[in-house]
């Protein structure tokens, strides 16, 4: 149970000099570290949805196949978040961070020698390593910054979800004018090869060389706050997930907010080729960056806006706009027009999740734990809208039953964040 004293000493002039270095002074060494290495994790979490426009050509998958191998990264990322940010919360973000980079490696060195559908799964799969440290990161950067500047420091922090672009437009280049795809395919010859490891394959190893960099980088030139809480049992923070309902209204606000990055990521590429003939490379590095940026800049406005005014009302004024965008998304009238309605749908979606994550410190100390859980439920969104996409397709022969899902979403959002009761707890 948060302790109601310690939130008067922080709030009142009268307490007392120990309570007011209670408050963290800030540390922009480690934002701007936090931020390098989440945008390099977020790069390698976008790389096969990227590549799925390629392998529907090279591998003859479909489209519905090749959606799933793009949804595995959120799929897996939701299961790894939740440990994670208890993690985070028990040994510090420094330790964790650290080691979450030199375990990347592993996927990507075994990606160079994978071939075939069910080995793609997999590697897609724990790459979604890269969309968790999001929660490592958070927690991290989230002890070094007093209550007034975290929605701030947190959204600055998230401009990390610019990785995705990264990954969306290095992947193409580098498959396209320097890599080459597989032998056999007359189209993208392999340009480049590194004895048995030959085109396209490569580029797992451009990543794997940042990936080490900055797990060095992390663990030498960052650091925890001396004033940092003593280590908690994993049970201990865990607890926090029966404190009451207003953890889990988080945890469906962040699906409903920031799973909008997930599932643009993985469904965009895939549906603009398959949905509106735009040509692969197009469609991932123009379109889906357009949609991921506009997410990642519209993080730090939210989370400067949440410093300034209630979270809470601000996400309501911005979930509203948002259903009425998912009700044009799910006519598909036009591609100019679906273009526009992603983009702000995509827009505000960001903004709103940057007050989702005002939230956590502004209720809950353990940061890390409820960090991980809405990380989790918002890297499910991408893995289950997106399945939910490609069965919408298979079904129906039309993708306008999963888009209505977003209408449903969004309004339960709105339901929730109307609600009173939930919110009337201690603040952390």
């Amino acid at each position: 149970m948060h302790d109601r004293r310690i939130h008067a000493a922080r709030s009142e002039p009268g307490g007392s000099p120990s309570d007011a270095r209670a408050e963290p002074p800030g540390n922009p060494r480690v934002l701007l570290i936090s931020l390098a290495a989440f945008t390099l994790g977020f790069g390698l979490w976008a790389v096969f949805a990227a590549l799925g426009p390629f392998l529907i050509k090279w591998y003859n998958f479909t489209p519905s196949q090749a959606l799933l191998i793009a949804a595995m990264p959120p799929f897996f990322a939701s299961a790894a978040s939740i440990p994670l940010g208890m993690a985070a919360d028990q040994y510090g973000g420094r330790a964790v961070f650290s080691v979450l980079l030199v375990v990347l490696l592993v996927p990507l060195i075994a990606a160079m020698f994978a071939d075939g559908y069910v080995a793609f799964l997999c590697i897609g799969m724990l790459l979604g390593l890269g969309g968790a440290s999001f929660v490592v990161g958070n927690a991290h950067v989230s002890v070094w910054y007093p209550r007034s500047r975290q929605g701030t420091a947190l959204g600055v922090y998230a401009l990390g979800n610019f990785g995705i672009v990264l990954g969306m437009v290095f992947v193409p280049l580098l498959i396209t004018g320097v890599l080459g795809g597989p032998s056999g395919y007359g189209d993208l010859p392999p340009k480049l090869s590194l004895g048995p490891i030959e085109g396209w394959r490569l580029l797992f190893l451009v990543f794997a060389f940042p990936t080490l960099i900055m797990a060095v980088v992390y663990w030498t030139c960052t650091s925890e706050p001396r004033s940092r809480a003593k280590k908690l049992s994993f049970g201990q923070v865990a607890r926090v997930y029966t404190s009451g309902y207003l953890v889990w209204i988080i945890a469906y606000l962040y699906w409903a907010s920031f799973g909008t990055l997930t599932f643009f990521s993985s469904f965009a590429p895939t549906y603009l080729v398959n949905r509106w003939d735009i040509p692969g490379e197009e469609a991932s590095m123009i379109y889906t960056s357009i949609l991921v940026t506009g997410v990642a800049l519209m993080r730090p406005v939210g989370g400067w806006l949440s410093d300034r005014h209630d979270p809470r009302r601000l996400l309501i004024a911005l979930f509203v706009p948002k259903l009425l965008l998912a009700l044009v998304l799910a006519d598909e009238i036009s591609f100019p027009i679906q273009m526009a309605a992603m983009i702000g749908f995509a827009m505000l979606s960001g903004a709103a999740a940057a007050c989702v994550v005002k939230l956590i410190p502004t209720y809950f100390a353990e940061v890390g734990a409820v960090s991980g859980l809405a990380k989790a439920a918002g890297a499910a969104c991408g893995f289950v809208m997106t399945t939910a996409m490609a069965v919408s397709q298979e079904v129906t022969g039309s993708y306008a039953e999963g888009f209505r899902l977003w209408v449903l979403v969004t309004l339960v959002g709105i339901v929730l964040l109307t609600l009173e009761r939930p919110y009337r707890r201690e603040k952390a």
